[in-house]
């Protein structure tokens, strides 16, 4: 960490000829559970992790912003103009601008800064590394120019917007809020526009995750995911529901006829993944450890038999189906391991007892390499500043 904070201040200085007023931080997110239930107003469990993105920066008496990304081009842009620019879509920039607007409109000040970052997030981990970024800006609008009174959701819901509207990639809270809260957290989407969110302790000192990321080409598997709720909410309306958190598994059972076997059973999936979220949350509150466990090992087989989406068609080599049955066979299947995401490719979240961990890191890198087999821990905050350098 040190050496990469001295990077950082480095970097910062060759770039803006100065030194940084702050070294600030946010960290990505994982899905403990609740996979494919926020769309549909489900329940979901998740936690920032330790992976994260830092950033020296320093405030400006304007209103230009300019953040350097390690690897990346500087994005320059005046935040006195919060309109939307159509070159910017699908870049940085937008979501910078984005969550700029946001504040703004809700009555919070912006303002200019310098910025450079430095990510630890590797491609394709699933960690939600674009939530992780929108929150990390929103932090430093929060503390350059509003003293941090700004409310977790409401930078939360910034980043969503920018996302949204300025980027051009619909996505819901799940994300934000994961890195936005910090620690473990339960959200309700009943109310989508508002989530309930409860934080809570993770009590097993001996239960380590272990991320493993498959790797897999996401740009083709954008049907594949759409079909997921497009099937939910087919089921929802043969219930004459808009979503299926108005509906329950018995009238499921009553429309089952009018159903293909996918829609059926991922809807199963959806009321199925809900209870199993609950019982989760009873197993942490309660330090049930083994409940916990059954509870994750429980998705996995419902992603596998009901969502189906632990891998694309007849492609099991790669897959995420393949890392779990690795996973628990390194681990005498005494670990739990799940989906990490929207699935078909890309990464999984094992969790493993202290006796396994060292001998199922050594199996699985055997398949994907040292550095797509690591362990991530519990990060308590959400974005921080972790040094003020001002003098």
């Amino acid at each position: 960490m040190e050496e990469q904070i001295k990077t950082l201040l480095d970097n910062f200085e060759a770039y803006f000829q100065g030194q940084a007023d702050i070294v600030a931080s946010c960290g990505g997110r994982f899905e403990i559970l609740g996979n494919h239930t926020d769309h549909n107003h489900g329940l979901c469990i998740a936690s920032a992790c330790n992976l994260q993105i830092m950033a020296a920066a320093r405030k400006r008496k304007d209103t230009q912003i300019n953040l350097k990304s390690l690897g990346y081009p500087m994005d320059e842009l005046d935040v006195s103009d919060l309109s939307m620019h159509q070159e910017e879509k699908e870049h940085s920039a937008s979501l910078i601008r984005g969550i700029a607007y946001y504040l703004d409109k809700h009555g919070y000040k912006i303002g200019g800064f310098d910025a450079y970052t430095i990510s630890t997030i590797f491609r394709g981990a699933g960690v939600s590394s674009s939530a992780a970024f929108e929150l990390l800006v929103a932090h430093l609008f929060n503390v350059f120019f509003n003293e941090g009174n700004v409310p977790h959701m409401v930078l939360c819901k910034a980043g969503q917007f920018a996302e949204n509207e300025y980027f051009g990639k619909k996505s819901g809270l799940l994300d934000q809020i994961g890195v936005g809260f910090g620690g473990v957290v339960q959200m309700d989407f009943k109310d989508i526009d508002n989530p309930t969110v409860e934080q809570i302790e993770f009590p097993f000192d001996n239960l380590h995750f272990l991320l493993i990321n498959t790797g897999g080409d996401h740009s083709s598997l954008s049907n594949l995911y759409s079909s997921i709720p497009s099937d939910m909410i087919f089921a929802a309306n043969e219930m004459k529901k808009r979503f299926l958190v108005e509906g329950s598994l018995e009238e499921l059972e009553s429309v089952k006829h009018n159903l293909t076997d996918i829609q059926y059973s991922r809807s199963v999936h959806f009321y199925t993944e809900n209870k199993r979220v609950r019982n989760a949350m009873d197993a942490l509150k309660n330090k049930d450890e083994q409940a916990f466990l059954d509870a994750i090992n429980e998705s996995r087989l419902s992603s596998t038999n009901n969502l189906k989406n632990m891998m694309v068609e007849n492609q099991y080599e790669g897959s995420p189906l393949q890392a779990c049955d690795l996973f628990m066979k390194a681990t005498n299947n005494h670990g739990a391991i799940k989906i990490n995401g929207g699935g078909f490719a890309g990464s999984v979240i094992g969790v493993i007892q202290d006796e396994y961990l060292d001998k199922a890191i050594k199996e699985l890198s055997k398949k994907y390499g040292k550095d797509n087999v690591i362990e991530i821990f519990i990060r308590k905050d959400g974005p921080i500043t972790l040094y003020n350098l001002k003098r």
